[in-house]
């Protein structure tokens, strides 16, 4: 027989089997060991091991570091406890910031921020879940720091209500791009499965200060898999959807065409071909009829002696054979070959 540790031992601390008791404020508190169920994911391992380096990492603050960190911890609120806030030393705020600093790609923080910040909700309009794309729309932007951290579950049987605890991170942090999180690649790379339709899907966000590693309130919703999405995904030409079998003239491309106006906003390095003032990009797929026709576009280069030189294009955006063209035709200024070509054109 095990003796488990109990409130009768009053200020008994320790671990027996699956049970384990500290003192908080006073008081015994008595909990389950909590163990990894499950095949633990590459971000899940990665985020563990940055946890045990950040913890070690402590004991390398100075005294007047880690006073900071008590300090600050008085101000900061931990997870409820039997309906009441638990206390939080300053080495687990430590932990927690950093781990969340870390996640975002930033560096392990020795000295505390100045004082808690206070971090913006999620506001958005609709989550979109289909087997073929996933997304936030309609969010408030919030600029730097802040990024958004979205965690997603795989498929659940459509009659559970309480999945939160299946959802993993899917981006430790991104901005939203015109008030959409497309996360559908970032889904794929985490889950491996696509989402089956009429099944649930449990999503979480928030944003993330990554100067401080505050983070802010959790926007949770349910979403049931759907067959189609519910709202229009934008067109958007990057290099992963060029033909490789042709001759690309570019090194980089990102045209983002806007939902339901004729706008565009060009991004791309051109580099001219057979002595031709222009540069062609073939798709290996056809663009849709509302955005064929012809932009406009400003190009920026530095000549042979090192000029900055100023020039526009012309942009012709065609379909033919199932595919779509786009010429980017030098128009205006001294001409470069390679030249970047940028900035939000009319399609007429």
């Amino acid at each position: 027989m095990i003796a488990l540790p109990s409130i009768a031992f009053g200020g008994f601390s320790g671990s027996a089997k699956g049970v384990t008791a500290r003192q908080v404020g006073g008081r015994s508190i008595l909990s389950l060991k909590c163990y990894p169920t499950g095949v633990a994911t590459g971000a899940q391992l990665a985020r563990r091991a940055s946890l045990k380096k950040i913890s070690k990492s402590w004991v390398a603050l100075t005294n007047e570091q880690r006073q900071e960190w008590d300090r600050l911890a008085e101000h900061a609120s931990g997870a409820s406890s039997l309906g009441q806030k638990a206390e939080l030393s300053g080495m687990n705020l430590y932990v927690r910031l950093n781990a969340n600093r870390v996640m975002a790609g930033e560096a392990v923080m020795a000295d505390a921020p100045a004082a808690q910040v206070a971090v913006p909700n999620v506001v958005y309009g609709s989550v979109a879940v289909t087997p073929q794309y996933m997304a936030l729309g309609g969010i408030k932007h919030e600029s730097a720091p802040f990024k958004l951290v979205v965690k997603m579950s795989g498929s659940q049987s459509a009659g559970i209500s309480n999945g939160w605890s299946k959802t993993v991170i899917i981006t430790p942090g991104m901005e939203d791009d015109w008030g959409e999180a497309d996360v559908t690649t970032l889904y794929m790379k985490t889950i491996g499965v696509e989402p089956t339709p009429g099944q649930k899907v449990f999503v979480e966000a928030y944003w993330l200060d990554t100067d401080t590693g505050f983070a802010g309130q959790v926007a949770r919703e349910a979403v049931i898999v759907t067959g189609e999405a519910p709202v229009q995904r934008r067109v958007r030409v990057t290099m992963d959807v060029l033909d490789p079998t042709e001759d690309n003239n570019v090194t980089a491309i990102d045209v983002d065409f806007s939902t339901g106006a004729p706008v565009a906003q060009f991004n791309a390095v051109c580099l001219g071909h057979s002595n031709v003032a222009s540069s062609e990009v073939y798709l290996s797929q056809q663009l849709p009829a509302e955005v064929i026709g012809t932009g406009v576009c400003l190009g920026r280069a530095n000549d042979p002696n090192g000029k900055i030189v100023a020039q526009s294009y012309l942009v012709y955006i065609r379909n033919y054979g199932g595919k779509s063209e786009m010429t980017f035709a030098h128009r205006g200024g001294y001409y470069v070959a390679k030249t970047e070509c940028f900035g939000a054109g009319i399609i007429y």
